[in-house]
């Protein structure tokens, strides 16, 4: 979800805010690699204010960046809130909402479609494929494969969204070629595992270990259609 954290400045903040805005801004961008905060920045004409836009599972994640803030801290800031705020238009909202002329430009299933008949589920619509490539030498790959299926898949099967995954491999040149596919239930369900840079490959070090190399960033795919395999 997003929050904004809104700031009221004292009258003598324009005059007062250099002496604190090196420790301010150091704090607000490390805020920012650790995708926290968004965006920030002061109101203008006057600068009687300033709004800080974070992404996070509660508000706490404002709130405990604005209670630590040297602005706040030295009196500059002198009240603050935070208010959640239900995003539901762009690329990076955490609700998407599209209006009906926006949705029928979707590939979307007929009426006649079905899961029967080879169609998506209502519960595919939406869904996204989450795709990695990574290379192990033979003698190395196994402790990929076990340290995947032992230890990363058993943690994403407690992720809210997370659908199901893949470990795929084939030998290629004397070496393991390793793909990974995940499922997941909308982009917003990625990036409860990824964080908010869901493209950036989540590598930990003891699969670094195992592998020769890996791609630093993931591949997304919405589903748009499957089929079922016959019944026997």
């Amino acid at each position: 979800m997003h929050y904004l954290l809104f700031y009221e400045v004292g009258e003598d903040y324009v005059s007062r805010r250099a002496e604190f805005r090196d420790a301010h801004l150091e704090k607000a961008w490390k805020a920012s690699e650790r995708g926290e905060l968004l965006l920030g920045g002061a109101l203008s004409n006057p600068v009687d204010g300033a709004v800080l836009l974070f992404r996070g599972d509660s508000p706490e994640v404002a709130e405990k960046f604005a209670r630590l803030d040297p602005y706040v801290t030295s009196g500059a800031v002198k009240r603050w809130h935070v208010r959640e705020w239900t995003t539901v238009a762009g690329e990076d909202s955490a609700t998407p909402i599209r209006s009906n002329a926006g949705a029928a430009g979707k590939i979307t299933r007929s009426a006649s479609s079905s899961p029967v008949d080879g169609g998506p589920s209502s519960q595919d619509q939406g869904m996204i494929f989450r795709m990695w490539r990574a290379r192990a030498t033979v003698e190395k790959s196994g402790e990929y494969v076990e340290h995947a299926t032992k230890k990363v898949f058993p943690a994403l099967s407690g992720i809210e969204g997370h659908r199901g995954a893949y470990l795929l491999r084939r030998a290629v040149d004397g070496a393991i070629e390793l793909v990974v596919l995940t499922l997941w239930e909308s982009m917003e369900a990625v990036r409860k595992f990824a964080g908010v840079k869901a493209e950036k490959a989540v590598v930990e070090p003891e699969a670094r270990a195992a592998l020769v190399a890996f791609d630093e960033s993931v591949t997304h795919f919405e589903v748009v259609h499957r089929t079922k395999g016959t019944a026997k």
